[in-house]
């Protein structure tokens, strides 16, 4: 020894796990996570939006438990890069960005009071209707065909906002849940 201090190296996986990148990985993961779930498992049920229930789910969950305030950007980002990768659909891609978007925005209004938070699914309900509402803009403007509007346009708009509602609600409710355990 020669009077110098070594340099410190990570000794634990705690401190791996606590660094900012691992962080930002993680949330990234996560969205990647909920779009291969999503991608997986297109098999056809008539029920449009059911798979909200996975996907608002780890991305609300993500955005309520993350100390970022662009997680659920972020998680929508790394959706994205899989939905382009795994089945390369520029649309749904778009799409979970934008929902992960409007999901920062709305828990950064909801978020100052714990009984405001309540509101959050109804919020995410809403959010998950945008797929719709985006694919029709895309029929419009692009004439892109779709068969998710075979039994009119209602029925998809009321389904996606009680799939991702509850998604939202179960995303909302395990944050709930391992901030209470955790304590």
């Amino acid at each position: 020894m020669s009077g110098k201090s070594l340099q410190r190296a990570i000794s634990n996986s705690s401190e791996l796990f606590n660094s900012s990148l691992s962080k930002h990985a993680l949330i990234a993961l996560a969205g990647v996570i909920a779009m291969l779930l999503h991608e997986s498992f297109r098999y056809g049920l008539d029920l449009p939006g059911r798979q909200g229930l996975t996907l608002m789910a780890i991305l609300v969950f993500v955005r309520c438990a993350s100390p970022y305030n662009y997680s659920g950007t972020l998680a929508g980002a790394g959706g994205l890069v899989a939905a382009l990768i795994w089945r390369d659909n520029p649309t749904a891609a778009v799409i979970v960005l934008t929902q992960g978007i409007f999901i920062d925005l709305l828990y950064r209004q909801l978020s100052w009071s714990s009984i405001t938070l309540w509101l959050l699914p109804v919020g995410v309900g809403f959010i998950h209707m945008l797929k719709p509402v985006l694919k029709v803009g895309l029929i419009v403007v692009a004439g892109i065909e779709t068969d998710s509007f075979r039994h009119g346009l209602a029925y998809p708009l009321i389904t996606h906002f009680l799939f991702g509602g509850v998604g939202g609600l179960i995303g909302f409710m395990a944050w709930r849940s391992l901030k209470k355990h955790t304590r």
